[in-house]
């Protein structure tokens, strides 16, 4: 923007009961915004109690996912033809609505997943898109994610352990850096500028004079 500010697209990350991999999710316009509503709300209608968790499932997607931009970020350890199958099913339902995103994990073998995302995209006839999963601005703030994930956990952030964030890289980062974690696949953030310029829908729609 002018002011050289991120341009904020509302989206949501789908999180499935069924062992579908979690799958971003981003409305292209009004239409889409009320579909992607429809269908956490039919999630929600599914919690067993106040406190549990929505129930979300593939054929919600598949039935509510139109006028969306998707990536799914796949399971590197599910068996290959099982993957196959998943994105074939996804493709041929969205086509181009749909990429394969890969993001780095800072766990020592960055280099080796975004290889197998970018082959498994290409097996699939799927566009691979970088993303980072960001959690929050600035890697300052990961202490206040802690706190957040605590909440959501009910426990203290003594007691978390493992459940909190190994290291604080899920921030924002510099399209250099960027650049140099996507270096063997360049066309990754050339995809991550395409989606994002499928996005016109802003909240600023929904106000109401």
């Amino acid at each position: 923007s002018k002011t050289g500010s991120i341009p904020y697209h509302p989206g949501a990350r789908l999180v499935f009961s069924d062992g579908t991999p979690d799958i971003l999710a981003y409305p292209r316009d009004r239409r889409g915004w009320g579909h992607l509503c429809r269908m956490l709300t039919q999630a929600n209608f599914r919690k067993v109690s106040d406190k549990g968790d929505p129930h979300l499932f593939l054929a919600d997607l598949i039935q509510w996912g139109d006028r969306m931009s998707l990536a799914i970020l796949p399971d590197l350890d599910m068996p290959e033809q099982e993957a196959l199958d998943l994105l074939g099913l996804l493709r041929g339902r969205f086509g181009r609505a749909i990429r394969l995103a890969a993001a780095p994990l800072y766990r020592g073998n960055d280099r080796w997943r975004i290889e197998q995302a970018t082959a498994l995209a290409a097996a699939a006839k799927m566009s691979l898109m970088a993303v980072n999963e960001v959690l929050y601005h600035a890697a300052e703030r990961q202490p206040l994610q802690d706190v957040v994930t605590a909440i959501r956990l009910g426990v203290p952030v003594c007691e978390a352990g493992y459940r909190l964030r190994a290291n604080a890289e899920r921030h924002i980062k510099p399209p250099a850096e960027m650049g140099q974690i996507f270096r063997r696949s360049p066309e990754a953030l050339s995809e991550t500028i395409r989606f994002a310029s499928e996005l016109e829908f802003s909240l600023s729609e929904l106000e109401y004079n």
